[in-house]
């Protein structure tokens, strides 16, 4: 029984599904004894210590789905621009795109051909996932892409180059979102293919955007990837953003992760009943002692209700500094929490 899947097709089940983002990541001890003997990129390039990671969270709490160990910047390298995570600086990249030169030095293979080792990880996992936990890829959103290509990385400005492209030069803009389009969906349709039963788009930096600049310059490529993967399991991440869609707008995205600016109830009753929602517990939260944990847990499950189609998590990804037991007092609380049985 994969209660992710069954989730997905809005079945009932006895419980709802829990996964978190980030989950294989520096808050584990298991994963910082990887990471002394192996620098990140190694990690995430070789399949054998990428699916050691990405399955180390399900061994120790046994969530219901695993995402593979990756980053959204490997479609940026795939391109023909290289990334390495600094210490306290995070991710660095070779250079800054923001010219139609930049932009044509671009490269045009298929950035499938690039990454095979990602697709050879999610081929290693299926084999040693059992069937009751779901396999997820992922991919950036061009939005988010964009702003790590046109930036140079993380921004210590407050992401001035992309608000300047963005306002200077839209067509620019529109030729970059276009080309990164192109390349998520290829590598969303490849991890598919490569096994992933679920893949997940994050739009971290939606909520740079106001609510024009989002529908305007994100909403229409996040469509166009919805569209090219219809039938699929996508789950759309938009942090920031996702309390700006209208029923309407939302209706292409079968799966939708939300952050904690509304409760559920609040998505629910805009949006419908037709996505599946994901979240959205604070990450804060996990900060907190065990007694504020479950009782936070618990207002997001009731928030949801009783009806089909939520899948736990939290409204962002888990940080550093969370202790790993307080990772398993917010598991058990959703483990507790029964549903209907399922038919």
């Amino acid at each position: 029984m994969n209660l992710f899947l069954q989730t997905c097709a809005h079945e009932v089940t006895f419980r709802r599904p829990v996964w978190i983002m980030r989950q294989a990541g520096r808050y584990l001890p298991e994963y910082r004894a990887v990471r002394e003997k192996h620098s990140f990129q190694d990690m995430v390039k070789t399949p054998e210590l990428t699916a050691e990671v990405t399955l180390q969270p399900i061994r120790r709490y046994g969530l219901d789905a695993a995402i593979i160990f990756s980053d959204i910047l490997v479609v940026l390298e795939a391109l023909g621009v290289a990334y390495r995570i600094e210490e306290g600086r995070g991710p660095v990249l070779e250079r800054a795109v923001r010219s139609a030169a930049d932009l044509e030095q671009l490269s045009s293979s298929p950035v499938s051909d690039q990454l095979e080792y990602v697709y050879a990880a999610l081929r290693l996992l299926r084999g040693e996932l059992s069937p009751d936990v779901a396999l997820l890829g992922f991919a950036g959103a061009p939005w988010t892409l964009a702003c790590y290509l046109v930036e140079g990385g993380s921004s210590p400005d407050g992401f001035g180059a992309i608000h300047s492209l963005l306002t200077r030069q839209p067509s620019l803009l529109a030729t970059m979102m276009e080309r990164l389009t192109e390349a998520v969906i290829a590598h969303l349709k490849a991890q598919l293919s490569a096994g992933a039963h679920a893949v997940q788009v994050f739009d971290s930096w939606a909520g740079l955007l106001s609510e024009e600049q989002f529908r305007r310059v994100s909403l229409p490529y996040l469509r166009r990837i919805a569209q090219a993967l219809e039938g699929e399991n996508v789950i759309f991440y938009l942090k920031g953003a996702a309390h700006h869609l209208s029923r309407e707008e939302a209706a292409p995205f079968p799966i939708l992760a939300v952050d904690w600016l509304q409760p559920l109830s609040a998505y629910r009753k805009t949006l419908g009943e037709r996505p599946v929602l994901q979240g959205n517990l604070a990450p804060e939260v996990l900060k907190s002692d065990a007694a504020t944990i479950r009782r936070k847990t618990r207002a997001v499950l009731a928030s949801h209700g009783p009806g089909t189609g939520h899948i736990f998590n939290l409204g962002h990804g888990i940080t550093p500094d969370v202790p790993p037991d307080h990772v398993q007092v917010l598991v058990d609380t959703v483990h507790e929490h029964a549903l209907e049985p399922a038919a």
